[in-house]
């Protein structure tokens, strides 16, 4: 803006007509008004300590400051002596005001939000310039329609066209960004989203190595304001906790940290698969011996977290992943530890959860009884407790307890007798199983197998009619992998 009125007014004093352009005060001094914005605004940008985010603010003020002067410099005096029947829309057609919108958005990409209000303050710069006009007699009144035809609606077209910019600008922006500040990684495709954060492929810059990066963003529930710091030492906590896990039957989990945006990020393995969610939902019940062959996979990642004193406390099919690895199928991952909790220290002063105060934690279809009921002391059989829902889930395509919203289901875990899961499939179920995942859905957690071994070893035990092998698992997989025919 400054560079333009520099051209402008040496071109004039070249042509000769400075002095009429200096002859009242009206025009010059909105452009002075102009160059000492603008002046202002680019010695602030040199201003060492401020952050980017604060240089963003302070430009989109200078956007609607700019904005409200063009106005006074190009329709003062402009009507003055019309008369309103002359004063049309071809007349008077669009500000610079228009342009200079659709331009700042383009060249500062700000939070859409904060754009929105700079757009709107800007835009209704020319309709208040003109209403003052007409206020002190300098333009002609006009009907109420034609003046909301002429000086309204192509301003709130102006709005509304630079505010889908900005949204796809900053988008683009960001993506942008991310993908230099994930470390050593680079985003690639978004391949999950949900109501905390998205899951990105990635690939690292030096290495072969695939990698699947989640991010969980600054404006998700808790991630920031005054508990931001407590949050930031719980996902430290939980890619910590994770990292130490050694089970092949559990993810990998590469890297973590905090982006420039603020989304936290962690760098995990990326797997070949489908969680036992959409599988269930895709492809209906499983046979006995394939949710045997699941299960003792997943005992095994369990086991190891549960000797190290750790409770996962969100065991659920979305979270257990059943993939092709090193040329196996059916081979299970455990995902996301981020409600895990030592189970010496669950209701002590120093414990800390993943989730908010007062909220219990878990999924209210997969919950264990003494979760429910909020007890203080938990270990490793609420995860059986767990595990045995989801035995039930795959074995019957159906969740133990079919209650509607999360207070009657956690209420059903609480207090409600599970049915043997084969009462509800035609599916022949040994009766070994049934009894075995009875046991692991006990109210009572001393009834259940002690260990995730001690159930390992029950499961192994059980005589299936026809057992899971490698190579009906590979026949599966050819068959109902997702995207095959």
């Amino acid at each position: 803006m400054f560079g333009i009125l520099a051209w402008a007014w040496i071109g004039n004093f070249l042509e000769g007509d400075l002095p009429h352009d200096l002859a009242s005060p009206q025009q010059w001094i909105p452009d002075v008004l102009l160059l000492v914005a603008s002046l202002a605004m680019f010695l602030t940008t040199w201003i060492p300590r401020l952050s980017p985010p604060a240089i963003t603010n302070i430009g989109l003020v200078y956007e609607v400051v700019v904005s409200s002067i063009i106005p006074f410099s190009q329709y003062w005096g402009a009507f003055r002596g019309l008369s309103g029947e002359r004063l049309s829309g071809d007349l008077v057609g669009i500000s610079s005001v228009a342009l200079w919108m659709l331009f700042f958005t383009v060249l500062v990409p700000a939070k859409p939000a904060r754009a929105l209000i700079a757009l709107v303050l800007s835009g209704f710069a020319v309709p208040i310039t003109i209403a003052i006009l007409i206020a002190v007699g300098d333009a002609p009144a006009l009907p109420t329609m034609d003046f909301v035809f002429i000086f309204v609606m192509p301003y709130v077209i102006t709005v509304v066209v630079s505010y889908i910019s900005a949204r796809v600008i900053y988008g683009l922006g960001r993506d942008v960004r991310r993908a230099e500040e994930m470390g050593s990684y680079r985003l690639l495709d978004r391949i999950g989203r949900g109501g905390m954060g998205e899951v990105w492929r990635a690939r690292h810059n030096m290495l072969a190595r695939p990698a699947a990066i989640k991010l969980i963003r600054r404006d998700a529930p808790g991630a920031d304001g005054p508990t931001r710091k407590a949050v930031l030492s719980r996902f430290e906590r939980k890619a910590q906790v994770t990292a130490s896990l050694e089970s092949p039957h559990t993810v990998k989990l590469y890297d973590f940290g905090v982006s420039e945006d603020g989304s936290f990020y962690y760098v995990m393995e990326l797997l070949a698969g489908e969680d036992l969610e959409s599988l269930v939902k895709r492809c209906g019940p499983f046979p006995a011996g394939r949710v045997i062959h699941i299960l003792r996979q997943a005992c095994h990642s369990l086991s190891e977290a549960h000797r190290r004193g750790l409770v996962h406390r969100d065991i659920k099919p979305a979270n257990i992943v059943l993939c092709e690895h090193a040329f196996e199928h059916d081979y299970v991952k455990i995902l996301d530890f981020g409600l895990v909790k030592r189970a010496l220290d669950y209701g002590g002063s120093e414990a800390i959860t993943m989730t908010a105060a007062n909220v219990v934690a878990g999924t209210p279809a997969y919950l264990a009884p003494e979760i429910a009921l909020g007890r203080e002391t938990i270990d490793g059989r609420a995860d059986l407790y767990s595990l045995g829902c989801v035995a039930f889930r795959l074995l019957t395509g159906r969740h133990i307890f079919e209650e509607e919203g999360p207070v009657a289901m956690i209420a059903a875990h609480a207090k409600t007798a599970p049915e043997p899961p084969g009462r509800f499939t035609k599916i022949p179920i040994p009766r070994e199983l049934d009894a075995l995942i009875l046991a692991c859905l006990a109210k009572d957690p001393g009834e259940r197998p002690a260990t995730a071994e001690a159930l390992s070893d029950a499961l192994a035990s059980i005589d299936v009619a026809t057992p899971w092998t490698a190579e009906q698992a590979a026949a599966w997989w050819r068959e109902n992998q997702p995207g095959s025919s």
